[in-house]
Order: structure tokens, then sequence, then C-alpha cells
């Protein structure tokens, strides 16, 4: 059953694939004709303004590639004598070829500001028929409609006359009787308008991992006082390369392969008066991720259909399918375990030629992983939408009825002695999603021009989830869920003053919902903006807004927590390898209260000559947030925290001519600056864990940050100083401690286009400052013996740790970090265990990434059958700097979205180079 559907998709795609190879086979054919058949005829047009009244003395003429742009080149050269002018009928005479090119202008009044250039198609399907393209917008100051700013949207067929459309609505004829071309209005035409898009698209990905291993020690030990290079210990504190006999230093980074993406949609749009438009649209994905076995198949589809009847009356049917299959995903910790195997891996052993050798019991050959992986995720979802509005000048009623369906399949698990043990672990979990919401809107309009109204809403809401999982001691579970809201309140758009300078948004609402005990609510969205236009010092008109927000809304908790991750946080840094059980958060019982937030915000803008400044200050108040808690043995949603958050947005953009050329910068700065604290905890409990392992965590603190990271740190005195132990090394703290924030100082984007006639150039820079970030991934590098930095830092003597001794004194005992006769257990990182001391590997999270380039060009060929070509190429993550000592400091442990600022083997990030190629037709 789970393939029905994708083998009738795959049925309906070779059909429109062999539809599509047959007539584009033809239009290539007619095209060959066309341009190798064309002959020389004998047009007389007639040009008509927007109303139907010949224009007199508009100037025809038929030029090259390029317009006419002054009185001093139309009367010189080789335009001399060649301009046509229509007569007091508005018609005009001209030999014209196919791809003749001919402009059209008021003579002389609006030269060179209103002008077309258009270029002449005969019609194969029409015996002496042809039709006009437009070419170019000559100066893109096209204001005047009677000069047909008619868009590429043409249809045409042996007997109707061709069709052009306009950018505002209206349509123009052209139609030939007894050798004579006649260019009319036509606000209807008894035939539609088909538009077709084909978009080609497609990327290749590079890992760019950043974390640096060292390659001078092999795998051993120290044994007796002296290195000695041995497999039976998974650790690289043996002896130098140099000093073995190893034939070849193996780098077990080669993991990664090139990853790419490939998409084709193909989107058609018919438009006939009173018949409405049609909107069709078939995509295809297929993705292959930077490790082996990582490979997704997507398709999706739509359908919708619009049509606007009678007065004001609109009717929308919209129809949406998508289907997914991923090989690998990065569900759990199976993807970070390969790359933990592949760092950890000695440069004496070759991981890829041996796939099936055990290395050790503390982390697993990644190429073992890579060829034995069956994690599989397969998601369907479809979304049907029917909305019905009826615009009245003195009223406006709107409708929308919505069903959605999804399904959603995970295998995740384990195989083998990848669980040190010969049996496979698997789960295979099912989850399918039911929703239906309706919403009625309704609108009166209490001014002329529908600026100020009342406006109601009505909202509801029915969820069903079931979840089923294939564990003994899992019962298949179904929940369903209710909620409605209902708004009323006095809307303003524009509205007022000597210049329309008030909008405004009033709107309270009452919620009720069945997944709180206390099931009503209320809300209130308000807003209030106000413009000033003004003259200062005559330099210019300046137009300002100032407004203000205030907002109260309750969030509604979800059923069922997709981001099934979270559950590692009651694990222990030591069990990463292991299978972990995916933990569930189940929606079983209502929640004591919704979610609350109350938000305010204030800000203003500026806009004067292409400059803008736009700022605003913000701070909203989160009441009863929702935290899991592990509770009678499994995690359950709670009413748990209270924070706010508080910041600052600053815009600023600007355009610039550059040597009075075609070529324009527009700079643009984006600012972010934000902090955040917990006001309060609802239970008994000093902190509440919200990301991260035993050792290791982000946290809910009265007080502190919101996520800030606590773990395992050095035991201090009372005036901050370390306590050393008798071996001369800090002490370890009993209890873990405060390590640091892991949200920035600020953020700032530089953004910049460069736009060169119709050739555009993006570049951004992304600017993170501040924040830390726990290295797990480092830390474990170092007690296993494979970073860089114990590639030096083993051979450090006499050093000294500042502090003081057990005896109250100021120590003054000198270690050496890696003494062979004192054995690895106690050298400066294997003696703190596998988990380390946290606070040893607590980095500055800033950097500075290019984020993206991007270069763009519109190509309007106006060739039969093809009318535009929209090029796209692009860069993303070109380049990062940072001082992070392992991949990019702004991941999070595997994948979490509330896990940024904790590292454990986290992904590279991605360098993608791609294109996208769009065919209008």
């Amino acid at each position: 059953m789970r393939y029905g559907i994708p083998l009738l998709a795959a049925s309906l795609f070779k059909l429109l694939l062999e539809k599509m190879i047959k007539y584009t086979s033809l239009c290539l054919f007619i095209c060959a004709a066309q341009t190798l058949f064309g002959q020389v005829q004998r047009y007389e047009g007639k040009i008509t303004d927007a109303v139907g009244r010949p224009l007199k003395d508009a100037a025809v003429i038929r030029v090259a590639d390029n317009v006419v742009s002054s009185f001093d080149e139309l009367n010189a050269g080789l335009h001399k004598g060649k301009v046509i002018h229509t007569d007091i009928n508005g018609v005009f005479g001209m030999d014209l070829n196919d791809r003749d090119k001919i402009q059209l202008w008021k003579y002389p009044v609006q030269l060179p500001k209103a002008y077309q250039l258009y270029e002449f198609r005969s019609d194969p399907f029409d015996k002496s028929g042809g039709y006009l393209v437009e070419l170019v917008a000559a100066r893109e100051q096209h204001t005047d409609v009677n000069l047909f700013p008619m868009d590429t949207s043409i249809a045409r067929s042996s007997s109707r006359p061709v069709v052009l459309r306009n950018n505002g609505g209206s349509y123009y004829s052209m139609s030939e009787n007894k050798n004579r071309v006649y260019i009319y209005q036509n606000p209807k035409p008894g035939y539609g308008l088909l538009d077709i898009n084909l978009t080609l698209g497609g990327s290749i990905n590079k890992a760019d991992d950043r974390v640096k291993l060292q390659r001078d020690y092999v795998q051993g030990h120290a044994l007796s006082g002296q290195l000695v290079a041995s497999k039976d210990v998974p650790y690289s504190w043996g002896p130098l390369v140099a000093q073995t006999d190893l034939p070849t230093v193996y780098n077990n980074k080669n993991i990664y392969r090139s990853g790419y993406q490939a998409s084709t949609t193909l989107d058609m749009t018919y438009k006939q008066d009173g018949l409405g438009k049609f909107y069709g649209e078939v995509e295809y994905s297929k993705k292959q991720g930077v490790f082996d076995p990582n490979k997704t198949n997507s398709w999706g589809a739509q359908l919708n259909y619009s049509r606007q009847f009678g007065i004001g009356h609109r009717l929308q049917v919209l129809n949406k399918f998508n289907q997914s299959d991923e090989k690998m995903p990065m569900i759990g910790n199976n993807y970070a375990n390969v790359l933990m195997g592949a760092y950890l891996s000695p440069v004496n052993f070759d991981a890829k030629s041996q796939p099936n050798a055990n290395i050790s019991t503390v982390y697993t050959n990644p190429w073992f992983l890579l060829k034995n992986n069956r994690d599989n995720q397969f998601n369907q979802k479809y979304l049907g939408t029917l909305k019905y509005d009826w615009d009245h000048n003195r009223f406006f009623w709107g409708a929308q009825l919505s069903y959605q369906y999804q399904q959603n399949t995970l295998n995740y698990g384990l195989v083998g002695n990848m669980d040190e043990g010969d049996r496979d672990i698997f789960v295979n979990r099912k989850l399918k999603t039911k929703l239906f919401d309706t919403n009625i809107q309704g609108k009166y309009y209490l001014a002329a021009g529908k600026k100020l109204y009342l406006q109601g809403n009505f909202w509801y809401k029915n969820q069903w989830m079931s979840l089923n999982r294939s564990v003994a001691s899992f019962a298949p579970v179904s929940l369903l869920h209710r909620s409605s809201e209902f708004q009323a309140g006095l809307v303003a758009k524009e509205f007022g003053g000597y210049n329309n300078n008030w909008t405004f948004d009033l709107l309270p609402s009452m919620l009720v919902s069945n997944k709180s005990k206390n099931k009503t609510v209320f809300n209130f969205v308000g807003q209030v903006e106000r413009r000033f236009d003004f003259d200062l010092f005559d330099r210019g008109d300046i137009i300002a807004n100032v407004w203000g927000q205030f907002n109260l809304s309750h969030l509604e908790p979800n059923q069922i927590n997709n981001d099934i991750q979270f559950g590692l946080m009651r694990y222990s840094i030591k069990d990463f390898q292991s299978f972990l059980p995916m933990d569930e958060l189940l929606l079983r019982d209502p929640v004591d209260k919704l979610q609350r937030k109350v938000n305010y915000e204030f800000g203003a803008s500026l806009k004067r000559h292409g400059w803008s400044l736009e700022g605003n200050f913000y701070q909203f108040y989160v009441k009863n947030g929702y935290a899991p808690i592990w509770q009678d043995n499994q995690y359950r949603l709670n009413n748990a925290v209270d924070y706010q958050q508080k910041g600052f947005r600053m815009a600023i953009s600007s355009q610039f001519g550059i040597f009075n050329s075609p070529l324009n910068w527009y700079p643009r700065l984006d600012f972010h600056r934000y902090i955040n604290k917990v006001d309060k905890i609802h239970l008994e409990a000093d902190r509440i864990q919200i990301a991260g392992m035993q050792e290791i965590s982000k946290n809910y603190i009265v007080g502190q940050p919101v996520g800030v990271i606590m773990g395992t740190a050095y035991a201090r005195t009372a005036d901050g100083q370390l306590q050393i132990d008798g071996d001369g090394y800090p002490i370890v703290a009993p209890e873990q401690k405060i390590l640091g924030n892991p949200n920035p100082d600020f953020a700032l984007i530089f953004g910049n286009t460069l736009q060169y006639r119709g050739i555009r150039f993006d570049i951004d820079l992304e600017w993170s400052r501040g924040g830390k970030v726990w290295n797990g991934t480092r830390q474990m590098l170092n007690y296993m013996g494979r970073s860089l930095e114990t590639a030096s830092g083993r051979l450090l003597k006499d050093q000294l740790f500042p502090g003081i001794d057990a005896q109250g004194n100021r120590n003054n005992k000198l270690v050496d970090y890696y003494d062979p006769a004192a054995g690895i257990e106690n050298n400066r990182w294997v003696r703190y265990g596998l988990s380390g001391v946290a606070e040893d590997v607590i980095e500055d999270a800033s950097y500075l990434r290019l984020s993206r380039i991007n270069l763009s060009r519109s190509f309007d060929i106006s060739w039969p059958y093809l009318n535009k070509i929209d090029l796209t190429l692009y860069a993303e993550n070109l380049m990062y700097w940072s001082r992070y000592k392992g991949n990019y400091p702004g991941a999070s442990l595997l994948g979490q979205s509330n896990a940024v600022g904790l590292d454990y083997f986290n992904s590279p990030l991605m360098r993608t180079f791609g294109f996208n190629v769009v065919l209008n037709f």
C-alpha cells in the first residue's frame, strides 16, 4: 500500500514526459521551418490608443538590435529618411520579415521617454499572419499604456488573432484583413492565455570540515615507561610514526563525497475570461548527501483553480501533494557516530579498506556504519483548500476550508556489532496526522476606499494524530484535539489625516482549546502606525513612519513532538555510541495553562532620496512556558518557566549610481542585538534542562540567560583560584557550574546588490559576535590522543597550574603532560575520563560568514514558443572565519533547534554551488 501512490504518480509522470517530448519535437520542427522558409511580406498596421481612437503621427521604424534614443540619431546615418508615420486613421505600412525589429513611439513629443521595441514573428500556423513580441523596455519608463506596454503572455491559433495583455490587465489584439494588420483594444478575448515555465536546478555540496587531527603518533599507549604501538587499545598515545615501520599514514576523514541535488519543475497557467485560471505544477528532486548511503528522492504536484464571477466574487480550489523518501536521514546519533569513528580512527589503520574490522569499544569503524546503515524516512503530505470571497463595496465576506493529511514513517537503529552484540536493534515509528480547519472572515467598510472597517474572524481546528512503534513496551497512541477562536475589532489602512496617514489594528479575540485545563483564554492584536510626509530645509521630501505594537497571544502545545533527539538529555556522553531509545513527548493530558506571550514593540523609519533607515525596540514576556520533564519513567510537557527577552533591530539601505552609468549599487545593513533572562521556574528545581546530556546541557536557571550552558568544571576557592591535587593537577568540582551564555552579543548582516542593465549580483556577509560553545568534539579528540592539540601538548614538561594546594599554599608542583612512566591514565587529558572537564573546551562562537553569492540575468529571447530565460548562479557558505577549534560554531547538537551551543561531532557546514534556469514559454 505504501507504494500505491508513487506507482500512479510514476505512470502520470511518464505520460507527461512522453507528451513533452512529442510537442517539443513538433515545436522545434515548426521553428526550423519558419526560419528556413520565412518570406518578406507587406504589412499595413493600425495603431490606436487605449480607447480605440486612431493614433495620428505615431512613429514606426525598423531598427537593428539597439533602439533609437535621440533626434540626432533618428535624422542621421542608417535611420535617416526611414521613419514611417501613421496617417490620420492611425495606419502605417511596412515590409517585414521574420525577426525584424520595429520601434514605436509618439512622435515627436515623447521621444525618448516612452517607446517600445518589438520583434515581428511570422506565424507558421497562419498563412500570412504574424505577431509582435516586446523585446526591451528601452528606458524602463513606460508610463503611457497607449504605447502598448505588453507582456509576452501570448496565445495564438490559425483561426484567431494574436492577443497581447499589458501589465495593467488590458488586452490588445492584432489581426489581419486583406493584408492589413490592426492593433486594437479587446478587453475580453474569446480564448485564453497559456503560460508555461520549466525550471531546472542543480547544486553540488562539499563538506567544509575544519576539525584538525594529528598525524604524527600511532595507536598505542605507555607500557613500563615506554611508548608502545598496540592495536589492543583504542587510543593514539603510541610512539611517533617515524619510530615504527608503518608504510603509510592513513586519512580516515575520507568519508565524504560530493553531494548534489537536481530538480525539475514544470508549471503551467491557463487563464480565460469567463472560465477562470488553472495552475498546475509537477516537481521532482533527487539528492545525494555527502555520506555514501544518504540519498533522497522527492516529488510533488499541485493543481489549483480560481475564478472571479459576478461582481467581487472569487472561488479558489487548491490541491498539493508531496512525497519524499530518504535513506540515512540525520536521525538520532547514528550520523554523528560516523564522524566520531572517522576522527578517532588512528593513522595506522585504513578504515575504508577494512569496513568490518572492529577498532574499539569506544567508537565504531565509520565505513562499517556507512555500509550497514538502514535508517530510512518516508513522508507523504496532502493539502486541499477551498476558498470563497465576496468583496462588495460595503462589505467583504470570505470562507476557507482546509484538509491536511500527513504520514511519516521512520526506521532507526543499529546493526550487529555497532551495539557490541550480534543482534540488530531497530525501531519502526509511524506517525499519522489529519487536520481539518476552517476560517470565516467578515469586514464591514465604514469609509470610502475600504480603508476603515470592522473585521471579524472565526477559526476552528480539529486535529487527529496517531503514533505506533515497533516496541513491545509502547502501546499505540491516538490523540484528538479541537480548538476555536473568535476575533472582532477595528482596522484602518492608510486612513484619516490630510494624507491618509493612520494605520491601526485593534483586534481582541477569545480562544477555546481542549489542550489546556483552563480552556478559555483571551488574545489581543494591537498596532498603531502614523506616517509623516515633510520637507526638511528644502532638501527634498522625507517620509517618516512611527509605530507601536501590543500583542497578547497564547500558544497551544504540540500533540506529539517530532523532534525526537531531545531524549538524549537523560543519557551520559559514555552512552553516545550505543543505541539510544527515542523518547516520545505526547500530550496525553491537557496542560494546566496555555503558554502566554506579551509583546511590546516601538519603531520608526525614515525614507529620503533612496535612503532608508528603520529601527525598532521590542520586549516580550513568556509566562507558563512549556518544557519536557522526566516524570514517572516518561517525558511529560509541563508549564515550567517564565522568561523575557528584549532587543533592538536596525536596518539601513540605500541606492547609489556609479559614475553616471547604468551600474547601481544597493547596500543594506541589518543589525540585531538582544538579551534574555529566566524570571521564574514553576517546579521544585534549581534548573530545567532543555538540551544536551548529563555532563553538559543547556538550561533554564532563574536570573540567567535562556539556555545557559552548565557542565563539569574545576573546583575553586572563594576568591576564584583553582584547587590543586597532590599530583599538581586541578581538582574537578563535585557539582556542575554555569559555563557560558550561548546567545550571541549581536548579529549583523551586510548585504550588497549590484545591477547593470539586466545583470544582478548579490553578496551577503553575516557576522555573529559573542556567545559560547561547548566543543565536546575537541574534548573527545584530546582524550583519545587524536587532536592536533595533543600532538604538541604531550611533549610539554615542567608545566605549572597556578592555584592553591590541599594545604592552602600556592601550588608549586610541576607536571609533565604525558609522562610514559606514569601511564596514559595519568596524562593531562586521559586522567579526567572520557567525559573530560567541560570547562576546558568552552570556546567563543563568533564567526564571519560569506553566506551567499548570487549572479542572475534575464534574457528576453522572444523566440517562437520561448519568451524568456532567467539564469541564476549561486554559491552558499563559500567561506567563514572563526577562531573556533572545530566545525561551524553555529551548528547544533544532532540538528536540534534548541541545541545551538553544544558540539559533539556536529556536522560541518556545507559549501554549495548551484544554478537555476527558468524557461518561460
